[in-house]
């Protein structure tokens, strides 16, 4: 991988979605919400970025079954209707606004493999789209479209060819995910950030809770983060897919008018 982020401590935050703090520069994902160091995600590293949103339905649901419930207990001439109704109108109301929320929201989607990272933009369905839009071209399902993208491409098809591909893809891991100036990698059986170590186990357990790795000075890591890092371990291991590799190199030549060799 040749690009490299602009600086890795720094960020103008003019170019950051001001609410949720993320942003893109080149190929790479900045996420810095206030109080926290900027954390930095090569999306070369990802399979696909996706938007995904949560379903309106069962809050719209719920909210009609309260409001049916309102009605009811308004033509309901049983002591304490009063209360009821005012239980179910708030009720009605609570469940109608989060529909609301919900079809207005929109998350990102980080996939590598069998993992899947949802990363929440809380600047609504556009900005979450930009984001989207502007890092889904370097991600490896994405058809190649850019010349810096399949200059990549051709790189780890040589790699391959000559027998590095592992090599290779291990050392684009060495800076993927960097917080702060601090680097995540894995060493052995334990993600390290910096100068702080969590057994992959216990980051799969935070991931599965949906919390964040607690690291010094009271800086976090979403835990899933960095099990993107352990995924893209195991696909290092596992060797590039050659085929789909090909593939993209061919349609993006074919494309562009570009041939082997030139």
């Amino acid at each position: 991988m040749t690009m490299e982020p602009s600086s890795q401590s720094t960020i103008d935050r003019a170019r950051l979605l001001p609410r949720s703090g993320i942003g893109v520069d080149g190929a790479w994902l900045v996420i810095a919400p206030p109080g926290n160091p900027i954390i930095r995600l090569d999306a070369r590293l990802l399979d696909r970025v996706e938007l995904i949103g949560r379903s309106p339905t069962a809050p719209l649901v719920w909210s009609g079954f309260a409001t049916a419930g309102v009605a009811a207990a308004a033509l309901s001439w049983i002591p304490g209707s009063w209360f009821a109704c005012a239980g179910l109108a708030y009720l009605a109301h609570e469940r109608f606004s989060e529909a609301r929320r919900r079809s207005r929201s929109r998350d990102l989607l980080l996939a590598l493999g069998d993992l899947e990272v949802a990363l929440h933009v809380a600047d609504g369905p556009e900005a979450a789209k930009s984001i989207s839009d502007q890092l889904a071209p370097y991600t490896r399902d994405a058809p190649i479209e850019r010349a810096e993208v399949y200059e990549d491409a051709k790189r780890r098809m040589r790699a391959q060819a000559e027998g590095k591909g592992e090599a290779s893809a291990r050392r684009e891991l060495e800076n993927a995910l960097l917080v702060g100036a601090d680097v995540c990698y894995l060493r052995g059986d334990y993600l390290q950030v910096g100068n702080v170590a969590f057994r992959i186990s216990e980051v799969r357990e935070y991931a599965l809770r949906g919390a964040n790795l607690p690291l010094t000075g009271g800086r976090l890591l979403q835990a899933a983060m960095g099990l993107l890092v352990v995924a893209a371990e195991e696909r290092a291991a596992q060797g590039e897919d050659v085929t789909v590799l090909s593939k993209r190199i061919a349609d993006y030549e074919a494309w562009s008018g570009h041939t082997a060799g030139r």
